[in-house]
């Protein structure tokens, strides 16, 4: 936080002027990408991930294979040797787009809503905590800007992180974690900060939340659909910016994954902030399909700093402590 000696109507002028430069650095990036998508159209277009979503699901409405285009299906950017594939993500993503699809303006509301959720969070931080939230969004501009222009489920991810950590105390945030982890996986990670700082109830609706979705999905696809999609992972290149693409190791996604989990169990009994940190880092650069805007949901290491934790934190399921009375009982009260 900015110092106390500061008057408050200063303070809001120099946070507002932060979250204009925040915003303007993730924007240039944003046109960056459409400028770039003009100049060849086999580069990724405005909302592709959108407009691959909603394939998918008319695919599935269709009949159509999930995986694979057919005949008068929608047409999608696919980049040889990279993602060749018509979706990439798992089934529930598609279940997930019928409804949207059959909502009017549901491809609009999602691409909306997308932006909301990413610059609302970014202002909400940046007003809460301008250290670090600053400094760190401004890292992330490309990311950012990269998110909210393909329009991938990952635009949700930052708010989704940093909800959970604002209401880590309610059994609820296990559903923002399956949510997450049955389109992207690689959240399934916070499980490891739930275990860690004793939230079973959270982890027990977490697996919950696993089952329930990936069992619809599959009811709704069919469950052969999710061996296609193994098999479409398996031929999915690693990207060049995840830690196994720079390192050359086609494991060390998996061991960031690995090491993070294991130090986010090892610190919870000590620092519940320490433990949640370790388990997002993990959940994103544990990822071996990372790209750039998948790193926008690294905003979420904010949350703890916006929204630090309080003695109180832990002492909703606690008995109620005894009445302390500090005068002299009297007969009727002693008895």
């Amino acid at each position: 936080m900015m110092g106390n000696d500061i008057h408050p109507r200063t303070r809001r002028l120099l946070n507002g002027l932060l979250l204009a430069l925040v915003v303007a650095a993730s924007m240039f990036w944003f046109w960056a990408y459409l400028a770039g998508s003009a100049l060849s159209p086999d580069r990724p277009q405005l909302f592709s991930d959108a407009t691959r979503y909603l394939a998918a699901a008319e695919r599935l409405s269709a009949g159509h294979d999930l995986y694979a285009l057919a005949p008068g299906d929608r047409p999608v950017l696919t980049i040889p040797g990279v993602a060749e594939a018509p979706l990439l993500s798992p089934p529930p993503i598609a279940v997930a787009w019928l409804l949207v699809a059959a909502v009017p303006f549901g491809y609009v509301a999602w691409i909306v809503g997308g932006w909301f959720a990413t610059f609302g969070l970014i202002a909400v931080l940046v007003l809460r905590s301008p250290l670090p939230a600053v400094p760190i969004a401004f890292a992330l501009s490309l990311p950012i800007g990269e998110a909210v222009f393909g329009a991938n489920a990952v635009v949700f991810y930052p708010l989704f992180y940093v909800l959970t950590w604002r209401y880590r105390e309610h059994a609820w945030i296990g559903w923002l974690i399956a949510i997450m982890a049955v389109i992207k996986l690689a959240p399934i990670a916070l499980g490891a900060w739930l275990l860690a700082t004793r939230r079973y109830r959270a982890l027990v609706v977490t697996a919950a939340g696993l089952v329930v979705l990936f069992g619809i999905a599959g009811l709704v696809a069919g469950f052969d659909s999710y061996v296609q999609c193994v098999e479409v992972l398996r031929s999915v290149g690693i990207s060049p910016i995840s830690v196994s693409g720079i390192t050359g190791i086609s494991w060390a996604s998996y061991a960031v994954f690995g090491v993070g989990a294991a130090i986010a169990i090892g610190v919870g009994r000590r620092s519940d902030s320490g433990s949640y940190i370790a388990a997002l880092v993990a959940s994103v650069l544990g990822n071996p399909a990372l790209y750039p805007g998948h790193l926008a949901s690294l905003l979420a290491l904010v949350a703890p700093f916006a929204f630090p934790a309080s003695t109180e934190d832990r002492t909703a399921d606690l008995p109620p402590s005894p009445v302390v009375v500090d005068r002299p009982l009297t007969v009727a009260e002693s008895q």
